[in-house]
């Protein structure tokens, strides 16, 4: 019975824990945007606090002793309860995060530091004592006399099983039934039975101690002995020191798998799809990896996949340069496995190398330290040092995996680097160099990236780039380190490939992702491209003002809409416009309007304004064309109601919009701002998720529901070659008379609403917008 106490504990304390991550995190969006940066920073951010609850555990435990150490934890917890209210960061009548948020700067590219700060005053201090639970539990646990208590490592599965539940639970069962509110009160009834659990324990390891503290006392024949903390049980032999190099080993088997965490994280969410819990997979893997290793994993399953991994790791390097994203299954499963593998790997290194229990807060401690140091390299680090060079922790990262082998592994165990090993990689990265040019140049045209490419395709210009390389470099999966510079030497050929993107004319990254200025590789456009997304592009070409294309073209839903605007008697003065890009569609303005473009990213501004990349806001006819940073959103509760005549949402983070923008809370807003007679278009435009059933949904469910007009656009092969995107848009106003030309241009068709759920501030399922299957 008792250590199923002790694992129950430990089970409910990480559910709970893993709770509040998702649910803080869907708490501050609103205040920062959908940025995978927001997440990566949440990450780093428990990361550390988990760093800071080992920390506790070890010194604590260290200094104290167990039994001393228990009766101080349960006065700790009364911090908790005290600083529980902190934790329920919003009520049904407001949110304390609205006030919070003046952390957060409007203007800043990387609101790390501010997001950092909200996290803290908000749920610090009960996450802190939450993440004390899995290295002080089963600390306390050795020191019961149980029979299992010599080995109490097994209690780690079960805290990671928590972990699962509480990672996994969130989104497939309380997000998509329960307000944020009631999510709250889930996780603040989880605490208390976590609390309550602690105290049994904490009560029966006391017990314990002062039991085996009168055995001693009873046998004491020399001298008096003293019930001390430090005094170890009769027989048991002093620990051996651990050396640096084992604990330098820990750190980095722990570093590497948290840092392609966050790397793989970010690499699927920006470049190959925004899929709703896309971002629970990764993590769901990393504690699934922990479970099963701690478990007694086998010795010759680890051996097999140690030899298995290598070879995925070599898929996803390929992937990579060739910018593979389709089909996206395969790709995904591609990059989740590998990720699985290594994680794995390193875990079950940590596992077999796990010290005596005397040792147990301390290896969790290390252990702890190298999550941390691998989160801040990408979440914190890297954005800086790469700021110019886009996402290179990831490529990195696969490279150092590439290394690491299971120590019971023979392939392993190689010798150490020599020049002739220089030489191999040398030679490979000339070759790799030099068929990446000839085949670009001579062999294939790269494909526009606005053009479908067959895997026919992909198959023979990847064959002819890195088909050669890539099979040379499996020769040499026996020898590690050699393996793995061979992999960096494909990455930096692959730098060499213009590929789909076309020429990299500026690159710039900052806490919401990364942004390229590229000329297409026919040489024809000049384009802004966000992941694997164009947001805008602009004709090398062509004199005098700039022409809008993509989803702005002039003979698509927006010229249309501006062509039926002008019709109206009541002319456009005010327009606001959600969403800068390349500032396109500033080509609709007239003398006389004012124009405002609300902007999260600052490096967006900073391209857009730039005419030597585009010229659409230098050439925007409008009296007034201000730029706005800061969260949409936010931004417009600042500005009086009736402020603008048309409203234009078109806020893209890659190829998704954030979801507190499409609220019906946030619709509401809208409304405000608009004059009686004003017009709200909303770019509905996603591959993943259908928006406008929602959406028509949405405004349907006003006391007076609105007008609504779809158009779904598809370019032909003429206007797609002029530089028109398919694209669909919706039209909302308060009525059909503020619709106006709008409502009765057969152009547009009508929407009829369908039953179904609404998005809200404290509810929206991205499950249910889901598309399945991608076109």
């Amino acid at each position: 019975m008792l250590p199923t106490l002790f694992a129950l504990t430990l089970f409910v304390g990480a559910s709970a824990l893993f709770l509040v991550q998702p649910l803080v995190g869907k708490l501050i969006l609103p205040l920062v945007g959908g940025s995978p940066g927001v997440w990566n920073t949440c990450m780093v951010f428990f990361q550390v606090v988990l760093l800071a609850g080992y920390l506790y555990a070890h010194r604590s435990t260290g200094k104290f002793g167990v039994q001393r150490q228990a009766i101080f934890h349960l006065i700790l917890l009364v911090a908790v309860l005290v600083a529980f209210k902190a934790a329920m960061v919003s009520t049904p009548n407001g949110s304390p995060l609205a006030v919070l948020g003046s952390f957060i700067p409007d203007d800043s590219d990387n609101p790390v530091l501010g997001l950092v700060a909200l996290l803290t005053i908000a749920v610090g201090v009960p996450f802190f004592v939450l993440t004390t639970s899995s290295p002080l539990l089963q600390r306390w646990f050795a020191a019961t006399g149980h029979p299992s208590a010599k080995d109490p490592y097994f209690l780690y599965a079960a805290s990671n099983a928590g972990s699962l539940l509480g990672l996994l639970g969130y989104p497939l069962l309380l997000e998509p039934r329960l307000t944020l509110w009631e999510q709250q009160w889930v996780f603040a009834v989880a605490v208390m039975i976590y609390i309550s659990l602690v105290v049994i324990c904490a009560l029966i390891v006391i017990r314990s101690q002062r039991k085996q503290c009168n055995v001693e006392d009873q046998f004491a024949s020399q001298q008096l002995r003293l019930c001390t903390p430090e005094l170890a049980p009769e027989g048991e032999q002093q620990a051996i020191p651990l050396s640096k190099s084992r604990i330098v080993r820990w750190v980095f088997l722990a570093a590497l798998p948290s840092s392609l965490l966050l790397g793989v994280t970010t690499h699927v969410s920006a470049n190959l799809a925004p899929v709703p819990l896309l971002w629970a997979v990764p993590l769901s893997l990393y504690l699934i990896s922990f479970i099963l290793v701690f478990a007694r994993w086998p010795n010759k399953v680890h051996q097999a996949i140690g030899r298995l991994t290598p070879v995925l790791l070599l898929l996803v390097v390929l992937s990579l340069l060739l910018n593979a994203s389709e089909p996206f299954a395969l790709i995904g499963l591609l990059h989740m496995g590998a990720f699985f593998g290594v994680c794995l790997v390193c875990h079950g290194e940590l596992a077999r190398d796990r010290p005596p229990a005397e040792h147990l807060t301390a290896f969790y401690f290390w252990m702890s330290l190298g999550g941390v140091i691998g989160g801040v390299l990408n979440g914190l680090v890297a954005p800086i040092i790469f700021h110019k060079l886009g996402m290179v922790e990831y490529p990195l990262v696969l490279v150092l995996a590439g290394a690491v082998r299971p120590r019971c592994d023979a392939s392993a165990k190689e010798p150490p680097l020599r020049i002739v090993d220089v030489l191999v990689v040398l030679t490979l990265l000339g070759i790799s160099v030099g068929l990446v040019l000839f085949v670009s140049n001579y062999v294939v045209s790269p494909i526009p990236l606005d053009e479908p490419e067959t895997w026919q395709e992909k198959l023979v210009r990847g064959g002819l780039m890195f088909g050669l390389p890539a099979a040379a470099t499996a020769l040499l999966v026996h020898r590690p380190k050699r393996y793995a510079l061979c992999l960096g030497a494909l990455f930096v050929a692959g730098a060499f490939d213009v590929g789909r993107l076309g020429e990299t004319l500026h690159m710039e990254r900052n806490f919401y992702g990364v942004l390229r200025v590229a000329r297409s590789p026919d040489g024809k456009f000049v384009r802004l491209i966000h992941g694997t997304t164009i947001h805008g592009q602009q004709r090398i070409d062509e004199p005098g003002p700039p022409r809008p294309m993509t989803y702005y073209y002039e003979w698509g839903p927006v010229g249309r809409l501006f062509q039926d605007l002008s019709q109206r008697n009541q002319q456009l003065k005010r327009v606001a416009v959600v969403g800068l890009g390349t500032g396109t569609v500033a080509y609709y303005a007239q003398p006389g309007q004012q124009w405002t473009f609300f902007e999260i990213d600052p490096a967006v501004a900073r391209i857009a304004q730039n005419p030597e990349y585009f010229r659409f806001l230098s050439s925007c006819k409008a009296d007034s064309c201000e730029i706005v940073l800061g969260d949409a959103r936010r931004q417009l509760t600042r500005r009086p109601n009736e402020s603008f005549d048309l409203i234009i949402l078109d806020g893209f983070c890659s190829d998704s919009m954030p979801v507190h923008l499409l609220t019906r809370e946030a619709f509401t807003i809208y409304l405000q701002k608009l004059t009686p007679g004003g017009v709200l278009a909303v770019n509905v435009t996603n591959p993943h998720l259908d928006l406008a059933p929602m959406i028509a949904r949405i405004a349907n469910s006003f006391e007076e529901p609105l007008a609504v007009r779809i158009r779904h656009d598809q370019p032909t092969e003429t206007t797609r070659a002029e530089g028109k995107s398919e694209s669909s848009w919706m039209i909302l106003a308060r009525n059909e008379t503020s619709l106006g030309p709008v409502g009765w241009d057969p152009y547009w068709d009508g929407v009829t609403p369908t039953e179904g759920q609404i998005w809200q501030d404290d509810f929206a399922n991205l499950l249910a917008a889901w598309k399945p299957h991608r076109k």
